[in-house]
């Protein structure tokens, strides 16, 4: 059986790489993709003010994205590289294996119709800004930028990012448990894989 790719989509916050990372250990048959590997250099970004925009669907190399995912449906191991984020980290060498499940992870991961087309589920988390941007400033600690959140990362999903709920077979609440939203995903993973 060729592997299945499903897609997983959500503002920042919603827990997309967390819940993945839970799957995938959980399962030998999971393999996780995540899009922040596939960020084009941030010196190309756009400036929106005084920040660098990194909301921007023409930062990702969907291109490349779309070349793995088709070796993966057919059976191949592919060769990757992390993208840093951090300052001073460094890219690293990474192998994407074709298991069963291969769970593709972004926040404008449906933006692209040919990646899009390629994924045989697509699943919306949903969660309000308020949630959003509690959740991010979580996640960035002391060093978080509100000021970036409210002038860039809201307004830049509110235009580029909600509008791919219409493109998902499922939208789920993210502001549930991630139990909860774990045990849903992984019951649209056993339903699909008993259509297939």
């Amino acid at each position: 059986m060729k592997p299945l790719l499903i897609g997983i989509v959500g503002p920042s916050g919603t827990g997309k790489t967390t819940l993945c990372k839970q799957l995938k250990a959980l399962s030998r048959n999971h393999e996780h993709v995540r899009l922040d590997n596939y960020f084009k250099s941030p010196r190309t970004f756009p400036k929106k003010g005084q920040f660098r925009n990194w909301e921007q669907p023409s930062n990702l190399k969907f291109d490349l994205l779309l070349k793995h995912l088709r070796a993966l449906k057919n059976g191949q191991e592919v060769h990757a590289k992390t993208f840093p984020k951090k300052a001073g980290a460094k890219s690293e060498p990474m192998v994407l294996k074709p298991k069963n499940i291969v769970l593709v992870e972004g926040f404008m991961l449906f933006k692209d119709k040919k990646v899009r087309d390629m994924l045989d589920v697509k699943i919306y988390l949903d969660i309000h800004s308020g949630l959003m941007l509690k959740r991010r400033a979580i996640r960035f600690g002391a060093k978080h930028v509100g000021d970036y959140d409210i002038k860039v990362a809201i307004p830049e999903f509110l235009k580029y990012g909600v509008i791919q709920k219409k493109y998902a077979d499922y939208v789920i609440d993210a502001t549930q448990k991630q139990s909860e939203v774990i045990k849903k995903v992984t019951r649209i993973i056993k339903r699909t894989k008993r259509v297939v």
